[in-house]
């Protein structure tokens, strides 16, 4: 089992932020904790994906993710 995401840590709210202004849209995007977002599921409090595995087996440049966003935000359009 192989975990992938790009490289670089990023919580939704950042995310979301990043999101609006790539695409340049001006709008506040406010954060909340977990407590604030009820769910079911059990959420820990900090959670990143490992994927040192990945890194090692294969032979591939894994890019920042806010450079794979633009990538797709450009491909979207």
């Amino acid at each position: 089992l192989y975990h992938y995401c790009n490289l670089g840590e990023v919580s939704w709210f950042e995310f979301a932020k990043s999101i609006f202004e790539t695409v340049d849209i001006k709008t506040n995007v406010n954060p909340i904790s977990t407590e604030n977002y009820p769910t079911t599921a059990k959420r820990p409090h900090y959670s990143v994906l490992n994927i040192s595995k990945a890194q090692q087996t294969f032979d591939e440049q894994i890019p920042f993710w806010k450079d794979s966003l633009k990538k797709a935000i450009k491909n979207i359009k």
